[in-house]
This record gives C-alpha cells, structure tokens and sequence, in this order.
C-alpha cells in the first residue's frame, strides 16, 4: 500500500465519527409553511422525529414546543405520546430521480 492512501479501517473510523447516532431525536413543527426557527410559534403543535440511520421517522406528536423539548431530552415521557401519523408513508412513490417536483 502506498503512503499516500489511508488505510481503510482509518477511513471507516473518520467517516462513523461524523455520521448522525441511530435514535437522535429533533422536534418539527406541524405549522404551514417554510421551516421557522423555533421561537416564531412557540404555541403551535410539533412532532418528534427519530433518525433511523436513513431517514427521519415521525415518533410522536407534543402540544408545543417545551412538550415536545421535554420527549426529546426524555424528562417527560408522558408529554408526547406515540401516534400513527396519517398520509405518512416513508416508501411512498416519488417524481422521479431525486423526487424532483414537475415544473
């Protein structure tokens, strides 16, 4: 091997070291709309998200946004209660190569 190439376990090393953990938690909010910082809407509905190591997958629904902080940090488990969430479909069809909208 030549010096200039990094050895492969190195490389899987670094590359681990920069993934997202499986089972990090994010709050979204249910608001129409672009994505707003969370202090816009304090008041709205959010949902927690998990990453399952290739995509964000709705965990459950919180009144606001303190609820849903509090599911995410696990202080309260009671705050945000597991629900299906309708019309969610992860494998749902596509428009095409990287889900490009028809203009």
């Amino acid at each position: 091997m030549p010096d200039d190439e990094e050895p492969l376990s190195a490389w899987y090393a670094r590359r681990e070291a920069g993934r997202r953990p499986i089972s990090e938690r994010r709050v979204v909010s249910l608001h129409a709309g672009p994505s707003r910082g969370s202090h816009v809407d304090p008041q709205a509905p959010r949902i927690v998200e998990e990453w399952d190591g290739h995509s964000w997958q709705p965990v459950s629904v919180a009144d606001d946004y303190s609820a849903a902080c509090r599911a995410v940090s696990a202080l309260d488990a009671a705050v945000a209660v597991p629900v299906p969430v309708p019309g969610f479909n992860p494998l749902g069809p596509g428009t095409g190569r990287h889900r490009k909208i028809p203009t």
